[in-house]
């Protein structure tokens, strides 16, 4: 029987662990600065989330090879791309501290997302894909083991390494497992955006 594989969900992964100790510098004073905020509101939940860093100087390069390597993927996954010019829309830092997590999610009105990750602990955070099928949600049971499989409904990537960075398209559910370490896992989320270029 011919078998024949359709409407394929690719995550990227690479490892750039010589830029960690220069990016953790920066984004801790990103972290230090929304804690104190939160204190100030009340907010004593786990979970920290800086503003919008694509605009720190001593990131840019960060900010520049994230909308470069993203939009390289999108031409190489098929997309035509020549109409429209892109830009890091999104760039903040996250710090789940203990039993701090996030929910399955996806960022609308983006292209693709990225995953810079500054530290992580034993027994940390890691994250979850889900299969993007609604229609196989809906119908879904239970699969027959731990090998990855076209049943398969999660992917866990509980191997990441200070300095690793995910690309995925911004239509991927994704989600952070509870971080179950007294350190913080630390990472930085991006999201592509685009606009139609002037004519």
């Amino acid at each position: 029987m011919n078998e024949f594989h359709y409407f394929a969900t690719a995550v990227y992964r690479e490892e750039k662990p010589e830029w960690v100790g220069h990016v953790l510098k920066q984004v801790d004073r990103w972290y230090a600065e929304q804690r104190r905020i939160n204190q100030e509101q009340g907010n004593n939940y786990p979970v920290v989330q800086t503003s919008h860093m694509g605009n720190d100087p001593e990131l840019s390069f960060l900010a520049d090879y994230f909308r470069q390597t993203a939009t390289d993927l999108l031409l190489k996954q098929g997309y035509f791309i020549d109409h429209h010019e892109f830009y890091t829309s999104g760039m903040w830092g996250q710090e789940l501290g203990c039993w701090g997590s996030h929910e399955p999610h996806v960022h609308p009105n983006t292209q693709m997302c990225g995953l810079y990750f500054l530290d992580t602990p034993e027994g940390g955070s890691f994250p979850i894909f889900s299969d993007p099928r609604q229609g196989k949600a809906m119908t879904d049971f239970f699969t027959t083991g731990k090998e990855v499989t076209v049943a398969t409904p999660k992917i866990f990537f509980n191997n990441m390494l200070p300095g690793t960075f995910m690309f995925f398209n911004a239509w991927l559910p994704h989600q952070f497992t509870m971080n179950q370490s007294q350190r913080p896992t630390k990472f930085i989320h991006f999201t592509l955006g685009c606009r139609e270029r002037a004519n």
